[in-house]
């Protein structure tokens, strides 16, 4: 059967305007406090862009957001590439009272006009977290301090009670690092909010005698964040005093508790469904394992590879917990799937789920 050629066309047309959507980072909304610093309120679209107008509560009009521009609002600059990459978005040096509201961006893309928005939510006094510690997982052999070349020490930073929550970042001798940062996840209730993020590295000759830092930065401390370091001190390997033999105590093989998927409170949900183009945070847990369980993840019936924390194992008496954080992309397509975290053990296997709903 022969289709005619304007609905091929039709179809055509609809289906790249359906394709491309504006998101936004944040996604769909931010919790601030008055005073916090350098918020970034970002728009992207998969297009080079021919022009992007921003409105910004508290501003006197709309304006043009650019890299080439500077921005006629005070305290507001530029955030993201330059429109040729499909990205543009602002930066509000302070907070204040008159941000309160929608943060929205129009973007042009081949004489389209696309929308975006973020909900600016202000939201009581800041409270600062605790300070930021250093955990190391239990299947890291650091006595006295030291550490063994080329093992790989995965390390956990957390910060505690906070509001909002704290922005984590990670340095080596002040280089920020990069690669083998999980993605933050974030607990809150009762207006405190916990952050953690999980750090791997394989330890290097060049290593030794430098630290690992851990960065918390919050509108509430004196001078807008706090640190805690951990100093990396390789163990002499040459040596002529015979090791010591570390014996351990056998213990029976137990079965873990079930494991249990936990979304990130900084996910954007509207009535349990996930916005497209956001990053859906979550965390696979299983606690009281000996030994403890390793993890598979999968979307459907697809093994999930890309986006996973190293797994963090801490040890008490009940046996060992197993905790690992995933960012998942979310697509149109992924609507209706069902995301799994399976536990693997000797004692046998349980997995936990997760029936994925998306919006626009």
């Amino acid at each position: 059967m022969r289709i005619p050629v304007f609905l091929v066309l039709l179809s055509a047309f609809l289906g790249g305007s359906q394709a491309l959507q504006v998101k936004t980072d944040p996604a769909e909304e931010v919790i601030v406090v008055e005073g916090q610093k350098n918020v970034n309120l970002l728009c992207l679209i998969d297009e080079p862009m021919d022009f992007c107008i921003v409105k910004l509560p508290g501003a006197p009009a709309p304006f043009a957001a650019s890299d080439k521009l500077p921005a006629p609002v005070e305290g507001i600059t530029y955030y993201g590439l330059p429109w040729s990459s499909g990205s543009c978005g602002i930066t509000i040096d302070t907070i204040k009272p008159i941000h309160d509201g929608p943060f929205e961006c129009t973007v042009s893309v081949k004489g389209q006009t696309y929308k975006g928005q973020i909900n600016i939510a202000l939201s009581g006094e800041a409270v600062a977290p605790e300070p930021p510690v250093i955990e190391l997982a239990s299947n890291v052999d650091s006595r006295n301090g030291e550490f063994e070349f080329g093992k790989k020490v995965t390390m956990k930073c957390v910060s505690r009670n906070g509001w909002p929550g704290a922005k984590l970042s990670w340095y080596l001798d002040g280089v920020k690092l990069t690669e083998d940062v999980g993605a933050e996840f974030s607990e809150t209730s009762n207006r405190r909010t916990t952050v953690q993020q999980i750090y791997r590295r394989a330890i290097a000759v060049e290593d030794n005698r430098k630290k690992v830092t851990c960065r918390a930065e919050h509108t509430a401390y004196p001078g807008g964040f706090m640190e805690t370091s951990l100093p990396i001190k390789l163990k002499k390997v040459y040596t002529n005093e015979k090791p010591e033999v570390q014996k351990e105590e056998l213990k029976e093989s137990v079965k873990p508790k079930p494991p249990q998927l936990t979304v990130s409170s900084v996910v954007a949900q509207r009535n349990g469904a996930f916005k497209v183009g956001s990053n859906l945070v979550v965390q696979c847990v299983s606690k009281d394992g000996n030994p403890p369980a390793g993890f598979l993840w999968f979307l459907n019936d697809q093994l999930i590879y890309e986006g996973l924390s190293a797994p963090f194992t801490s040890k008490s008496s009940r046996g060992s917990t197993v905790q690992q954080t995933l960012t998942l992309p979310l697509k149109q397509t992924d609507d209706g799937k069902v995301l799994i975290c399976k536990a693997r053990h000797p004692e046998g296997s349980e997995e936990t789920r997760l029936k994925i709903s998306t919006y626009n």
